[in-house]
C-alpha cells in the first residue's frame, strides 16, 4: 500500500507544532519522515489508505474481539468498511487543523512503514482541552518493528508539543502499554475525584476499556501545577 506524494519528503509541518522532514537511518534502509500540508486537499483515497494502514495494524494488535472482524482470516466487510468511513470523516476534519499533526514514515519505494495522528484533545463536549495532546493512533508496519520507528515518531512530536500542550492523552491496547510506560507515560487511576471522573467519561467512549486497554498520560510542563484531568472536571 502506498500513499502517493511527489516526493519522500512532503514539505510542510503543522502551524504551532512543527516537526521537521527528517531520515533515518536503519536495518532495512533509509527512510524518510515528513508531515502532511494541514493546508492541501487530499483526495478520499489517500484518506482512505491512512485509515487501512491503521486499522491493519490494529486488527492484528488487539485481542479485543472488534478487532477479529477486521483482520483478513475473520473478515467482516460491512464492519471494516463502516470504519474506514467514519475514519476518513475524521480525517477530513482534523487532518486540516493547525494544531493537528500527522506524520508519515516511508521506505525509499515509499510505501508507508508507520504513522503517527495526534490533535489536541476533544473527544466530546465533555473531553475536551486545548492544552492537552491527544495521541489518537500510532502504528508501525510489523515487519519494521524494532528499530525505533514508533519511538521516533512519538518523541519528535512531543518534542515539538512541549511548548503549545502541557499534557499528553492516549488509549493504549495492553499488548502495547509497556512500550508507552518505557517512554515517560502511566496508567491513569483513580488516585483522586477528578482523575476518577475523566475515567468514567473516557469509559463511556472506550468498551475496551478497562480490559483490553488502559489510559494513559504524560506531563509535558512540569511547570503547570493543575493537571489536565482537573482542568476538565472544573470547567
Amino acid at each position: 500500500m502506498q500513499v502517493n506524494s511527489t516526493n519522500n519528503s512532503i514539505s510542510f509541518s503543522s502551524l504551532r507544532c512543527p516537526v521537521k522532514p527528517f531520515t533515518m537511518r536503519s536495518s532495512k534502509g533509509l527512510l524518510y519522515c515528513s508531515e502532511i500540508d494541514y493546508k492541501q486537499s487530499y483526495s478520499d483515497k489517500f484518506y482512505k489508505d491512512i485509515g487501512k494502514f491503521f486499522l491493519d495494524i490494529f486488527a492484528n494488535t488487539s485481542s479485543h474481539p472488534f478487532w477479529e472482524k477486521c483482520r483478513k482470516s475473520t473478515l467482516d466487510i460491512r464492519v471494516y468498511d463502516d470504519y474506514i468511513s467514519s475514519s476518513v470523516e475524521s480525517y477530513k476534519k482534523y487532518f486540516h487543523q493547525p494544531d493537528t499533526t500527522v506524520l508519515l514514515i516511508k521506505d525509499k519505494k515509499k510505501h508507508l512503514v508507520g504513522a503517527l495522528y495526534t490533535r489536541p484533545l476533544d473527544l466530546n463536549r465533555v473531553l475536551k482541552d486545548d492544552d492537552t495532546l491527544y495521541v489518537d493512533s500510532l502504528a508501525v508496519r510489523t515487519s519494521y518493528r524494532g528499530i525505533n520507528i514508533g519511538k521516533k515518531l512519538l518523541t519528535s512530536v512531543l518534542k515539538s508539543s512541549k511548548d503549545r500542550f502541557s499534557d499528553v492523552f492516549l488509549v493504549a491496547y495492553k499488548e502495547a502499554a509497556s512500550f508507552y510506560e518505557k517512554l515517560g507515560f502511566h496508567k491513569m487511576n483513580k488516585n483522586n475525584s477528578s482523575c476518577d471522573f475523566v475515567i468514567s467519561e473516557l469509559a463511556k467512549e472506550r468498551i475496551d476499556y478497562p480490559e483490553y486497554a488502559d489510559f494513559m498520560e504524560m506531563k509535558l510542563d512540569k511547570k503547570l501545577p493543575q493537571e489536565w484531568f482537573t482542568r476538565i472536571k472544573n470547567k
